[in-house]
């Protein structure tokens, strides 16, 4: 008997292997802001863009829409994050890169309470039904592309210090 790829691969099953990797970016995320100063962090860098704090934050909205309200049909509201998307990116006042890693553990814990226990191929519903698996690699992909923005906005700052 042939072991499924993913066996081969990397040793685990197919969910743990994807919960690693997003464990792995989320930290990359939340790292992107170690030693950075609060204005460095809250101002965008492109006008009309999001800084690196709203990418932080952007990513609990992310995790908090596809493994929160679609796993469990809670609302936007009862899970604590933005209810309209045009605020998803967008850093309020009283944000600090404290604040917002904070938010985004918190996020991250409920995201990973609401996975637990399912299996990649286990339907959920609360957004229309969609499989376990799925909703694990458009969340692994989003945090991908965030950890490049976030990579490329830390570079900018970092340069901007050297003058």
């Amino acid at each position: 008997m042939v072991p499924p790829p993913h066996a081969v691969d990397s040793g685990v099953g197919i969910l743990e292997d994807l919960e690693r990797r997003l464990d792995k970016y989320r930290d990359l995320l939340l790292h992107s802001l170690d030693g950075l100063a609060e204005e460095e962090a809250a101002t965008p860098l492109i006008a009309g863009r999001p800084s690196l704090l709203g990418v932080v934050r952007h990513t609990g909205f992310v995790q908090g829409v596809w493994l929160c309200e679609a796993v469990t049909g809670r609302t936007r509201q009862e899970i604590g994050i933005p209810v309209s998307t045009a605020n998803f990116w967008k850093t309020r006042r009283t944000d600090t890169i404290r604040s917002v890693i904070a938010e985004r553990r918190r996020i991250d814990e409920l995201a990973r309470l609401h996975i637990r226990g399912r299996g990649p191929e286990s339907v959920v519903t609360g957004r229309g039904p969609r499989t376990v698996r799925s909703l694990l690699t458009h969340v692994l992909s989003e945090l991908a592309w965030n950890t490049g923005q976030s990579d490329i906005l830390r570079a900018a700052i970092l340069a901007r210090r050297r003058g």
